[in-house]
């Protein structure tokens, strides 16, 4: 995360208002997910992830296994507590709606967000909430810069599958192979 994203990210995890920070970091969360499909799929540019529901988006990276199965169910929960206030007028956020969210954490995420650590646990709605939320939006980030080094290095030794060059039949020659050479014709 450049410096002036990550500024913004510190931001918005201290939003004053939890409808607020739950809506921004659903945002940042969805916004990680079509980076990572971005990077997942062969031709990106043929597809609009925009047009994709959260819970497909979810899915989607889950089966490129960028998202583990047991961090589902938590994508899932902050989906529908977003839901839950982008949807109904009069709907706010509590406590409660914090702890669905901890209890559909995967072992993994749950130690991840330190919630169980003196930094955390015992402190008023809705620290826990802020930590699960950075949580999730890093693993999502680290996972992409996880799987950009390892396209750059398949890339660098030259084992990034590719394209075949395309022939250009009139010359006898093979784009792509350094100089023009001339195919042999009576083989």
């Amino acid at each position: 995360m450049a410096d002036e994203e990550r500024s913004q990210f510190l931001k918005d995890l201290n939003a004053e208002s939890p409808l607020e920070l739950v809506i921004r970091a659903h945002l940042w969360i969805e916004s990680r997910m079509i980076e990572l499909l971005c990077d997942l799929v062969p031709f990106p540019d043929r597809i609009d992830f925009d047009r994709f529901t959260f819970p497909q988006k979810v899915s989607l990276v889950a089966a490129h296994g960028a998202l583990s199965k047991e961090d589902i169910p938590a994508h899932l929960k902050l989906n529908s507590m977003r839901n839950k206030v982008a949807h109904r007028l009069n709907s706010a956020l509590s406590a409660e709606d914090e702890a669905a969210l901890i209890n559909c954490l995967s072992a993994s995420l749950r130690d991840v967000s330190m919630i169980d650590g003196p930094k955390v646990a015992g402190k008023p709605w809705p620290t826990a909430l802020r930590y699960v939320l950075a949580a999730m939006v890093t693993r999502l980030e680290v996972r992409r810069q996880v799987l950009r080094k390892e396209r750059e290095r398949r890339e660098a030794a030259g084992s990034s599958p590719s394209v075949p060059p395309s022939r250009h039949h009139a010359e006898g020659t093979q784009e792509g192979s350094g100089p023009a050479v001339k195919q042999p014709t009576d083989v």
